[in-house]
């Protein structure tokens, strides 16, 4: 009798663990999921800009994840530097202030914010090791590391093996039950 409750325990815990199992979302489910018309243009977009024939390769994600963050990084870059007025490669309080007075309302709060996001030491000046360092922030919160684990796992959807997704790939994975019948 103790054997039999000890095997069903056992069966249990197993089931438990498989249920569990299941349950677990990864992040690209959760992308998936919760928008799945969108997810599937932006991944069908992705296929086609950064995919070679085959489709698309952990090469061409790297480019994209690359490329989305440098633009990112670049704009920040550049609208520190563009308030920089008398070139010496830093932004002072006052020539923040200067930039503050010619933007909009909504964009002087972001200069504002930037600017002091920016200043490190809080010196009220913002160097050009302080600009790049916010320029490497803004690319990380253009495309941070979840978002960037999502997009290399699109590659599990590749059922053929052959190391790239192409597009019927994408849309066999995006069928859903409903979408069946």
């Amino acid at each position: 009798m103790v054997r039999l409750v000890a095997a069903i325990a056992v069966l249990v815990m197993l089931w438990a663990q498989g249920a569990l199992a299941q349950a677990v979302e990864t992040p690209l489910d959760r992308a998936m999921q919760a928008n799945p018309d969108r997810f599937e243009a932006s991944m069908l977009d992705l296929v086609a800009g950064f995919g070679g024939p085959d489709g698309l390769t952990r090469k061409g994600i790297d480019e994209h994840i690359a490329l989305e963050r440098a633009g990112a990084r670049a704009t920040a870059m550049r609208r520190l530097i563009a308030m920089d007025l008398d070139g010496d490669g830093t932004v002072q309080r006052a020539e923040l202030q200067v930039a503050q007075r010619a933007a909009s309302a909504v964009m002087r709060g972001r200069l504002e914010r930037q600017f002091a996001a920016a200043d490190a030491d809080g010196d009220n000046r913002v160097t050009a090791a302080e600009i790049a360092a916010d320029g490497q922030a803004a690319a990380l919160r253009a495309l941070g590391q979840e978002e960037e684990a999502m997009l290399l796992s699109v590659l599990t959807l590749d059922t053929n093996g052959d190391g790239a997704l192409n597009a019927e790939e994408l849309r066999a994975a995006m069928l859903r039950p409903d979408d069946a019948t």
